[in-house]
């Protein structure tokens, strides 16, 4: 049965190199239920610790501002993006069996192996097993932003980039990571979830209706505004300027919004149709329900003022 490993006692050694006392605590939003057990574990060492009540949305989110009050920062559950002197990046992974796999058939036999962090720690595992029931298995490694061989994160799909496989299997839960997968790569998606041992082939044209839908509801209305995000990993200004002057060579007046954590709240204090999105690719893909107006992605935008066909669509990327 896969569960989940948190080690907590692999920092200790590190926390004590650097002489700290007093440490924050940041988790992703799905993990903050366990901040009360994650923080007793090191008050009972004699650490004094403060707990990021903020968003997380991976390492591109880290808590800066916490960090100034802290002597370390541990960062839990996702691979680094940037080394920054005192964050520790703590691993959170499924722990699974490569066995679960035999039931695993796809008809293609040219097969590129993707996974969230929680499940690429083992895709070398997996790769030898599927090789052995005579698949050819493509395991590359991605760019600076990933860590792991075959590693994907909502905003980077670089390991595909070029991939002479037929089809891609992405070991993971959730449907985010895999849709996107499909869409940049243009080829047969199937997902394999180790948690319940759910496999099936993954389809786009229900999410990209609802896209479709987004660009169809932004071209009517009067006023938009472009979103940029204070976040270390996803601030993105200069495309959001480049944006602005695209779209009032088009006739289009936007403004720039500068943000910190990017909600339905902060967003309902101001009266704009439609927004775009340069931050997280997930506040436009995955919270698309929480907003009253819709949330584009910079390619969205781009369809929309008539640079971009809609065959031409991407899924959005942070470099």
């Amino acid at each position: 049965m896969p569960r989940r490993k948190l080690d907590l006692e692999s920092v200790l050694k590190e926390i004590e190199r650097r002489k700290a006392k007093k440490i924050g605590i940041q988790l992703p939003d799905g993990l903050k239920y366990k901040s009360e057990q994650i923080a007793e574990f090191f008050e009972s060492k004699g650490y004094e610790v403060i707990i990021s009540g903020s968003h997380c949305y991976g390492a591109c989110d880290l808590d800066l501002d916490l960090l100034k009050e802290v002597d370390v920062l541990l960062h839990l559950a996702h691979t680094p993006i940037f080394e920054l002197e005192n964050v520790i990046y703590v691993p959170y992974y499924v722990d699974y069996d490569v066995e679960d796999f035999e039931d695993v058939e796809i008809e293609e036999k040219k097969i590129a192996l993707i996974a969230s962090a929680q499940y690429a720690w083992k895709l070398q595992e997996v790769k030898k097993f599927l090789e052995e029931k005579g698949y050819e298995v493509e395991l590359k490694r991605g760019s600076n932003r990933v860590k792991m061989p075959g590693q994907v994160l909502g905003c980077n799909y670089t390991v595909l980039r070029n991939s002479k496989a037929e089809a891609v299997l992405f070991v993971g839960d959730g449907l985010f990571h895999p849709i996107g997968a499909k869409i940049y790569s243009g080829k047969r998606v199937y997902r394999f979830c180790p948690l319940d041992k759910e496999f099936e082939e993954v389809k786009v044209e229900d999410f990209l209706k609802k896209r479709y839908l987004s660009i169809s509801k932004a071209l009517n209305a009067e006023k938009g505004a472009i979103i940029v995000s204070r976040k270390i990993g996803q601030k993105r200004l200069n495309l959001a300027l480049n944006l602005k002057r695209k779209a009032k060579d088009r006739g289009k007046d936007v403004e720039v919004i500068y943000l910190d954590d990017i909600s339905p709240q902060v967003l309902e204090n101001f009266l704009y149709g439609y927004y775009v999105n340069t931050a997280c690719p997930r506040i436009s893909y995955d919270d698309i329900e929480l907003y009253s107006v819709p949330i584009l992605t910079p390619q969205e935008f781009e369809i929309m003022l008539g640079l971009r066909d809609w065959e031409n669509y991407e899924v959005d990327e942070i470099p």
